[in-house]
């Protein structure tokens, strides 16, 4: 069950990206460089501002700058649906189909997901029956 969702820590993880040359064309990469590139916002899963993605990106072998910063701009601003798009293309590979075909429907139930938990959170802050608050404690 565990490794089922293991994908889950891109979401709220700092990710150290390797990126070499065939990084681009890997589904199992660019879904968690996309993952690491987003937050939890009221309506789901949304593209987070530069200063609060969770990646950091480095080329290796003969990768290079340059392709380090395409991966930031092929995703950092993609939305759900974006990158569903992207990701079920014939040209991003993967060695198991259906492991593509399950995640691209679990990254859509992972966004309603997000959308209730950060809802959940926004009413609880407002409901004092909900959140309590401890008086201090006299030195």
């Amino acid at each position: 069950r565990m490794l089922q969702n293991v994908n889950l820590l891109y979401l709220g993880c700092s990710v150290l990206i390797l990126q070499e040359l065939s990084y681009l064309s890997r589904f199992w990469t660019q879904f968690e460089a996309w993952c690491s590139m987003q937050s939890a916002t009221e309506d789901g899963l949304g593209p987070a501002p530069a200063v609060e993605r969770r990646c950091t990106v480095v080329p290796i072998l003969q990768a290079t700058e340059g392709m380090a910063s395409e991966l930031i701009m092929m995703w950092a601003s993609r939305s759900v649906d974006e990158a569903i798009e992207t990701l079920a293309s014939p040209d991003v590979t993967v060695t198991n189909q259906s492991d593509k075909e399950l995640q691209l429907y679990k990254l859509r139930e992972l966004d309603s997901l997000v959308q209730e938990a950060v809802a959940q959170c926004a009413r609880e802050a407002v409901d004092p029956t909900v959140v309590e608050i401890a008086p201090r404690q006299a030195p």
